[in-house]
């Protein structure tokens, strides 16, 4: 089994990829699971520890695959999971616009991985150039502006940095004002997953 998770900002190509890498393993073979923005109405706290909740019953069904793969009665066949977004989000999103320090969702996402990690994990997180990514803006995502879209990017490569997501890469997904081309990341990110 893979388990494969792509983040990124809105607009860099995670759908993409994510498109690219179902072709490559076949339909057939791939639960793909998206995360979203958290229900309206909640304080910082509260969404954060929601968040997580959700991401520990993520981790229950990824684990309910892996025990399906090892009994043959079952029938069920999928060896690939793909998740859009993760809990590394919350390191940016939290503090970014919900005002929890670096501190707490530092622990929390340690936590997290201390009790789900696996061989088998792969991160992948596209990054650009901060004013690349502002120009990818559709007006729906939380940062709007090029500070916001800098440190969005910041944030994402220290939570990076911080995951203890065994097999982990960076993928730059612009050359200048362009993407690299569709292809080019396919094969950065493919390289890392099957050597």
């Amino acid at each position: 089994m893979k388990h494969i998770i792509v983040e990124g900002g809105d607009g860099l190509g995670k759908n993409t990829l994510i498109k690219n890498l179902c072709n490559y393993f076949d339909y057939n073979n791939v639960t793909i699971r998206h995360f979203d923005k958290p229900p309206k109405g909640m304080d910082a706290k509260e969404t954060l520890a929601f968040q997580f909740e959700v991401f520990y019953k993520e981790i229950l069904f990824v684990d309910h695959i892996r025990q399906s793969l090892d009994s043959d009665d079952l029938g069920y066949h999928e060896n690939i999971v793909i998740w859009n977004r993760s809990h590394l989000g919350e390191y940016v999103y939290s503090q970014m616009f919900r005002g929890i320090n670096r501190k707490e969702v530092s622990e929390k996402l340690r936590l997290f991985e201390e009790r789900n990690l696996y061989t088998d994990m792969f991160l992948i997180t596209l990054t650009a150039e901060p004013r690349f990514f502002h120009a990818q803006e559709d007006g729906d995502s939380f940062s709007q502006n090029l500070e916001q879209k800098t440190q969005e990017l910041q944030l994402f490569k220290e939570a990076h940095a911080l995951s203890m997501i065994p097999n982990k890469k960076i993928v730059k997904v612009n050359q200048g004002n362009n993407y690299k081309g569709k292809e080019i990341i396919f094969e950065e990110v493919i390289q890392l997953i099957e050597n």
